[in-house]
């Protein structure tokens, strides 16, 4: 009696081992016509205050507090420290930026500076658009909060369907926010939680919102995987841009190809409507090679903006596209 039933069993695992695997859906292949086409922009212009009360600077001091009194803190470079930024290069490097997306086609709003918010320029953070929609995020700091009403003022003005987080255990910057076209992987990192992650999926329905690990002293996703071209994704060749990557490659929807670049600082670029905007030679001559060599369809502007570095920023940062 033992050995029939144990007949029957080896029987039934056979079956079962024998069924076959079911089959995935084929990933979808972004195209231009997937990515979406930008036609206007919004800028935000540089305060004074930004030289010594920018958010990555309160953030390197409270570190170095922290080490001074036995605790962990973060290993940032701290440059800014010995070199503060310098406002008139910084401002003239942000100046052709403006005139680039201008050349490019777009109808760029440049709104005023306010000295009360040190790091309004990087008006990324404080919204994500997509068409007519909009979302007001609501970043982790509370300088950054300030921005928001009118950033929201502006994007009603252009006729915009504005949505807020108005949920106060959510944080959200749209640093964190890489859109390809067909859904959204979005940093789960110091600056933005799971909270935000569903009211970014609730407001925009129709697209997937992935999910990805960022720990410190990585700041926001776009640092280490930001869109270079319709299905391709630059990467930061480190632990953080593996991580991102293989979230990326397991989780998408769509296809994707990974453009792994030398140095971190230069995985932020910007793609509109078929031009890469990247850094410069001077900031890192083996990247650029990169986009060259990996990109050699698509047209490519250099822009620099190393002054804003000092503080963490990066292309993205400065511009809404919509």
């Amino acid at each position: 009696m033992g050995q029939s039933e144990s007949s029957d069993e080896y029987e039934v695992d056979s079956r079962r081992t024998s069924r076959p695997r079911p089959t995935l859906p084929p990933k979808q292949t972004i195209t231009k016509e997937t990515f979406p086409t930008y036609t206007r922009a919004i800028v935000r212009q540089i305060p004074n205050s930004i030289r010594y009360r920018s958010e990555a600077i309160q953030q390197y001091e409270l570190d170095c507090c922290s080490l001074l009194l036995g605790g962990d803190g973060y290993d940032y470079d701290g440059h800014y420290q010995e070199d503060p930024i310098n406002l008139r290069r910084a401002r003239r490097q942000h100046s052709r930026y403006v005139r680039i997306l201008r050349e490019l086609g777009l109808d760029v709003t440049v709104l005023p500076a306010e000295e009360s918010t040190p790091d309004c320029p990087f008006v990324e953070d404080t919204c994500v658009v997509v068409g007519n929609r909009a979302l007001i995020t609501r970043p982790e700091g509370m300088a950054r909060r300030r921005e928001l009403d009118s950033i929201e003022n502006c994007l009603r003005s252009l006729g915009l369907e504005v949505h807020r987080i108005r949920n106060m255990g959510a944080t959200l910057e749209g640093g964190d926010v890489v859109f390809t076209g067909t859904e959204f992987f979005v940093g789960d990192s110091t600056q933005s939680n799971w909270l935000g992650h569903r009211i970014l999926a609730s407001t925009f329905p129709e697209y997937p919102v992935h999910s990805v690990p960022l720990y410190p002293p990585e700041f926001h996703l776009k640092g280490v995987a930001c869109c270079a071209a319709p299905g391709v994704i630059a990467l930061a060749q480190n632990s953080a841009g593996r991580i991102a990557w293989d979230v990326i490659r397991r989780q998408g929807i769509s296809s994707y190809q990974p453009l792994w670049m030398p140095d971190c600082a230069a995985v932020d670029c910007v793609y509109v409507n078929g031009t890469l905007i990247h850094c410069s030679e001077q900031e890192g001559q083996w990247n650029c090679q990169v986009y060259a060599e990996r990109l050699p369809d698509c047209t490519r502007v250099e822009v620099p903006l190393y002054e804003l570095g000092k503080v963490q920023a990066a292309l993205s940062c400065c511009s809404v596209l919509f």
